[in-house]
């Protein structure tokens, strides 16, 4: 009867040691401004712009917007990959959509376009939910891109969209499983020495 809950403890230990919390990623502490190099709950932004016009949140007061650059990456601070199951975006004008792109595919949201049978319009907050398409699913990055400028050349404002509340879960190390074997062997070798020895 030890043997099989020092079996089962290890192997709660391990599984437990291979998840991964989900997060939210804010802004909220952010400064004011742009910056190069962005980390908030183990994720990792390249150049981002954080101002507190029209965001998410009114009590919050803080998202990220376009910025001089016309793109920003997300990657995860400790490698490895992660889902991207949503977040919230708004579009100021009409001719800089939300495209976000992934190593598995790009998906565009611009004023007119649907989402759940409701037309996106200016100046309107929208929930983005993700979880059912397949290209925000164990992706090493997260690009959020102004493709609007490199279609046609011609400049605009930046700020011409906000996003916000970024749900992202990472994805567990495939060691994880591993590990588990090492322990369940490591475990049955033990048990073996102790019945041999008696």
């Amino acid at each position: 009867m030890n043997y099989v809950t020092q079996l089962a403890a290890a192997a709660i230990m391990t599984v437990a040691a291979g998840t991964a919390d989900a997060a939210s990623i804010t802004f909220n502490n952010a400064s004011l401004g742009t910056h190069t190099n962005y980390v908030e709950s183990g994720f990792h932004f390249d150049k981002i712009r954080v101002v507190t016009a029209q965001c998410a949140s009114k009590a919050a007061g803080r998202c990220a917007a376009e910025n001089a650059f016309r793109e920003t990456t997300m990657t995860r601070t400790s490698g490895g990959t992660f889902d991207v199951n949503g977040m919230w975006f708004s579009l100021l004008t009409g001719n800089a959509p939300l495209t976000l792109v992934t190593d598995r595919g790009t998906a565009s949201f611009g004023v007119g376009s649907f989402l759940k049978d409701v037309n996106v319009q200016q100046k309107k907050g929208y929930d983005l939910d993700l979880t059912s398409l397949s290209i925000f699913k164990n992706v090493s990055f997260l690009r959020i891109v102004d493709v609007s400028l490199a279609a046609n050349k011609a400049g605009h404002g930046t700020g011409d969209f906000r996003f916000d509340n970024i749900d992202v879960a990472p994805v567990p190390l495939p060691a994880a499983g591993v590990l588990l074997l090492a322990g369940l062997g490591a475990f049955a070798t033990v048990r073996r020495r102790k019945r041999s020895a008696a």
